[in-house]
């Protein structure tokens, strides 16, 4: 929470203090004065040619199209410019935290509802957000592609549309197979279980309860002891109790009195199903789009 409340406070005096990238330079360069840009002697406020000049990516001569606003429609602005930053954030700050905490190969067991409602809120908002900044900074079309500012945010609208409708894809279509591939585990056709595979066969809403057992795979589904996957509060299904068990007060005769249904190998990886592999694609498309992003907001912001 603290960090959130930082990262709004960070946002509005960063939009406060935009950068004038024009300099004493520039007036040298082009033989025209501050005035020729500013309201006021000295810099500052920017008058309609300067405007026109910041659209154009601050290149002399400049082009037109910037959007002049009242007194009364800049703080709108402002207020709207916030929350698309901050929607952004939390838009991004998902994706970076799916991959660094969750780690694709968690999440492509099944998308995190939590993570998936953020996700598509902050993407909403992004959008209409960015709509309503860019009407009113810019009064026709021909910006987009006629200056610098213009083209670099063209490129961002790309990538935008880009993001959402792969997160569209991957919500509404890749993650319901990966949903039902969770609800009904299969057994290996190999019968060679994984860490990841034996999870699925927990032993929760009627899924099977199988345990690994010194590179074995035993079903207590129907075992007394086992009842919703768990034993005696402290063991759960769909994990290698080996460590645990040999500890337990009772043999290993118990366990190996199970019926076997495979053999177990902590370091054997599954094949990735159709499903699993669309959602790393997107994922790690979405991971790139993101650094692209903040690379084209920076030069957006800095001129370079």
């Amino acid at each position: 929470m603290r960090f959130i409340i930082a990262f709004i406070l960070f946002s509005a005096l960063f939009s406060l203090a935009l950068p004038a990238l024009a300099t004493p330079e520039h007036a040298k360069e082009t033989g025209q004065g501050c005035m020729v840009c500013h309201i006021r002697p000295g810099g500052g406020a920017l008058n309609q040619r300067g405007l026109e000049y910041a659209a154009s990516g601050y290149r002399w001569p400049p082009r037109g199209g910037f959007r002049i606003l009242g007194p009364i429609r800049k703080p709108m602005r402002f207020f709207v410019g916030l929350l698309h930053i901050f929607a952004g954030f939390m838009w991004f700050g998902t994706i970076l935290y799916v991959h660094l905490l969750l780690r694709p190969g968690y999440a492509s067991k099944g998308l995190p509802r939590g993570e998936v409602f953020l996700g598509l809120v902050s993407m909403a908002v992004v959008g209409v957000t960015g709509i309503l900044l860019t009407a009113s900074k810019i009064n026709g079309l021909d910006v987009l592609y006629q200056s610098r500012w213009g083209l670099l945010l063209s490129l961002k609208i790309l990538f935008y549309l880009v993001m959402v409708t792969s997160a569209l894809i991957a919500v509404f279509i890749v993650g319901p197979k990966l949903r039902k591939r969770r609800k009904t585990p299969g057994v290996p056709a190999d019968g060679v279980f994984d860490p990841l595979t034996l999870s699925g066969f927990d032993g929760h809403d009627n899924r099977p309860a199988y345990i690994a057992f010194r590179n074995k795979v035993f079903d207590a589904t129907g075992s007394s002891l086992w009842k919703d996957g768990s034993h005696m509060r402290q063991h759960s299904a769909g994990r290698d109790l080996t460590e645990a068990l040999e500890r337990a007060p009772h043999g290993a005769e118990k366990i190996e009195a199970l019926n076997a249904v495979g053999s177990y190998d902590s370091l054997h990886r599954p094949a990735k199903t159709p499903a699993q592999k669309a959602f790393y694609f997107v994922a790690y498309m979405n991971l790139s789009i993101v650094f692209a992003v903040i690379f084209i907001l920076t030069m957006w912001r800095w001129g370079i």
